[in-house]
């Protein structure tokens, strides 16, 4: 199905809507690039011009509901929480998602799928056509396209495969590794699934190629600093201490980034602020709804569908700026009455519910790597190699990263050095509804709920319609 879907849709849809007044900080070569509706695939790569919109085009196919602007997000928390987020919608897809009970036929876990492997297919096409571009453009482009395909590997590897687990094989099955374009029919061939390994294998493949060939500086699209992060969530998720402390410590003491004066204001920015190390860009004339849609519940905006339970806000500490709640809200507010990371929700469809102010605009730039997260890396990173009788990575101790990240949400500091649960609580408390959660608890081989760590139904079936149009595909045994 992923192959028929691609070769039906590949007038490569390259929607090249310019986002906003943000892509005139971009690079001089992307300035040149016109909008444009869709192109053959027998003209899209034949120009310097259409590749470098062909990539652009990619960028906007990240920004999915289907994939990163939204589902991804969603997968991760539902999948991950046993009782403090609450969905409160009548959509049965997610609601079948929070009770660890996915139909195989979920129309969701479909979409995710098949646009995923669509994107994957216009990066491929990108890397296949790089000799196209003038010299001086070729390892940027194929830097950035290496980035966001070892982004989207790294996201269907971990959803729809068992976890990987430190020190064993890995040889279960993750997604099929498809790393040629798919142009037409001949190109349609089925494609099994690679172990769990091997896909981690070509995510770090492809994050190291990545990081070597783009540069410092990027504008609003991936560098080699966002490699670098990147790379540090893969190895802090694989167990490799050592290089996820490496990576973080990269690029918190590269002085590109610094963390924005409160946790409320790392979002809902209409432009990449200081802290945000890659994100995806929306504006008033192209952008994704789906996160603040969800979470929101505010006046012309959000649905409220996803609440927070009252133990989940007792986990904060009273001065804790991330766990404040504003109760007193009004069925006129916007977000530009919250104040607060939590607020009751006031929108026409739910209100009443607690809300997160993470999501509160439809217009404004997604962050999906911020500086703080790369600070939690490394305290965890640091703390677990020294754990092991190893040294730590750079000068600074993990009490001094958590207490970084607990100064700027006013919590009180740690005197002494923090344990293992301190720190991993910490991270849930600056990184809570940002698609982390249940790749965490996965990681540190946690319970959710009554469900172990590895359990088959805190990943996502195969697309029953893949199923049945891929003989070499083979479903997962939790939902045969």
């Amino acid at each position: 199905m992923i192959e028929k879907h691609i070769m039906k849709t590949f007038k490569i849809q390259i929607l090249v809507l310019l986002m906003g007044a943000l892509f005139l900080h971009s690079c001089d070569d992307f300035l040149e690039v016109l909008p444009q509706e869709a192109m053959d695939a027998d003209e899209a790569l034949t120009t310097p011009e259409n590749v470098k919109a062909t990539l652009i085009g990619a960028y906007l196919e990240t920004r999915s509901r289907w994939t990163f602007g939204s589902q991804f997000n969603e997968y991760a928390e539902l999948l991950g929480t046993s009782g403090h987020l609450q969905h409160v919608g009548s959509h049965r897809q997610p609601q079948e998602m929070l009770e660890k009970n996915i139909a195989v036929n979920n129309s969701y876990v479909e979409s995710s799928w098949i646009i995923a492997y669509s994107l994957v297919n216009t990066l491929n096409n990108v890397i296949h056509a790089i000799d196209v571009l003038d010299e001086n453009d070729r390892d940027r482009v194929k830097g950035e396209a290496l980035f966001l395909r070892g982004m989207v590997y790294f996201e269907l590897t971990r959803l729809w495969g068992l976890p990987y687990v430190p020190g064993q094989t890995n040889d279960q099955p993750g997604v099929p590794l498809i790393l040629t374009p798919t142009l037409g029919a001949p190109d349609a061939l089925p494609v099994a699934r690679e172990t769990v390994a091997n896909c981690y294998q070509q995510v770090l493949l492809d994050l190291k190629d990545a990081k070597e060939l783009l540069p410092h500086s990027n504008g609003v699209f991936a560098d080699s600093f966002a490699a670098s992060a990147l790379l540090s969530r893969v190895y802090l998720q694989i167990g490799d201490f050592q290089r996820a402390a490496e990576e973080a410590d990269h690029v918190i003491e590269s002085g590109h980034y610094q963390l924005n004066p409160t946790p409320f204001s790392a979002f809902n920015n209409p432009q990449p602020t200081q802290e945000d190390i890659f994100s995806l860009q929306n504006s008033l004339t192209s952008h994704t709804i789906w996160l603040p849609e969800r979470y929101g519940s505010l006046n012309g905006l959000g649905r409220g569908d996803y609440q927070f339970s009252n133990d989940f806000m007792e986990l904060f500490e009273p001065a804790d700026l991330r766990g404040q709640l504003q109760e007193e809200t009004h069925t006129g507010y916007t977000l530009e009455n919250i104040h607060s990371m939590y607020y009751i929700g006031v929108g026409a469809i739910r209100s009443g519910g607690v809300n997160t102010a993470k999501w509160g605009n439809y217009y404004t730039a997604i962050p999906l790597i911020r500086l703080a997260e790369m600070y939690l890396t490394r305290a965890e990173a640091n703390y677990e190699l020294m754990d092991q009788g190893s040294a730590q990575v750079g000068a600074v101790s993990p009490k001094e990263d958590i207490n970084v990240i607990r100064s700027r949400a006013n919590a009180p500091l740690f005197d002494t050095a923090p344990g293992r649960d301190d720190i991993r609580l910490e991270r849930y408390f600056e990184l809570c509804w940002e698609g982390h959660r249940i790749h965490d608890l996965k990681r540190w081989q946690h319970h959710v709920g009554a469900y172990p760590f590895d359990a088959g139904n805190l990943i996502l079936p195969i697309p029953v319609r893949e199923i049945e149009t891929n003989p070499l595909l083979e479903q997962n045994p939790y939902y045969l």
